[in-house]
């Protein structure tokens, strides 16, 4: 009762003033009817007055008495309407009060099993911290066996290693020595072959072979070559040629020239018609890039 009266005080101060304003008004009115009553006349004057002044009061007590009637009908019904806020106004702080010991209870019990649930966790990770620390224990011991095996094995693997290298350096000073060997008398066996190779290229030069073999490939272009109308008597022009080695021309471009673009044009195409070229009558005259002088016969 008394929570009621804390929390709806302001509803109930309200009723009981709205309750002494009704009586002091209800107070008032009776004053004012008494003063409006007919002052006492001499009986004579009241046979004369009374009829119309009777009537007259009672029509206006009739309408003060409808006028109260209604006042108390309306003070009623707003009275009525007032106790039904306030009754409402009583069931939704009830309401109010219980939805929020409702919350408080759901609260209250949630914190408990969040309460619960983290005691069950910590004590989880308790458990496997203790867990986690036995097996890194156990691992270091483990790393420990197997840093000390494996510095064993490394230590016989060095000496391993030292031996075979050792074995391996007085292996390679001996084979450097006999490559060493090798290869100075194939450079002494190269030098007597360039040696021989340059005497042979120059008896060839000096009989003539050189220039057979540059007469040759000059018929085979000149067979091979459209003649075209541009071109004029006395004409020279230097072809560089790029061939393979059993002669098959790999591009041909006219550098000096005195003749036209078509002669010019005209010759590149003899070139590679021409292909394959001859070859030299001795082989160390090949050559795999040349420098021809085109001379064609007027």
């Amino acid at each position: 009762m008394v929570d009621f009266i804390k929390i709806n005080w302001k509803y109930l101060l309200g009723a009981a003033l709205l309750h002494l304003l009704f009586a002091g008004l209800f107070a008032l009115t009776m004053v004012q009817m008494s003063r409006d009553a007919p002052p006492p006349q001499l009986a004579i004057q009241a046979v004369v007055v009374d009829a119309s002044q009777i009537g007259a009061a009672s029509r206006r007590q009739e309408r003060e008495r409808e006028r109260e009637r209604q006042r108390v009908q309306q003070e009623r019904e707003k009275a009525a309407i007032e106790q039904k806020q306030l009754e409402e106004q009583r069931e939704t702080a009830r309401l109010e009060s219980e939805r929020q010991a409702e919350q408080e209870r759901q609260a209250e019990s949630q914190r408990r099993q969040e309460e619960e649930q983290k005691r069950a966790t910590e004590q989880q990770m308790m458990i496997e911290r203790q867990d986690a620390e036995r097996k890194r224990q156990a691992e270091v011991e483990q790393q420990k066996k197997a840093e000390a095996e494996r510095q064993k094995k490394a230590e016989a693997e060095r000496q391993r290693v030292a031996e075979i290298e050792r074995k391996q350096k007085e292996e390679a000073q001996r084979r450097k020595a006999a490559e060493d060997a090798r290869v100075q008398n194939a450079r002494e066996e190269e030098l007597r072959r360039q040696l021989a190779e340059e005497e042979g290229l120059r008896q060839a030069e000096s009989a003539g072979l050189n220039n057979q073999y540059a007469a040759l490939i000059q018929e085979q272009i000149e067979r091979n070559w459209n003649r075209p109308p541009s071109a004029r008597a006395g004409l020279e022009c230097e072809i560089r040629v790029a061939q393979s080695p059993n002669g098959v021309v790999l591009s041909a471009q006219v550098g000096r020239c005195n003749g036209d673009a078509a002669v010019k044009q005209s010759i590149e195409a003899a070139v590679m018609r021409a292909s394959p070229l001859p070859l030299p009558p001795d082989r160390r005259l090949f050559q795999r890039n040349l420098i021809l002088m085109f001379k064609p016969s007027d």
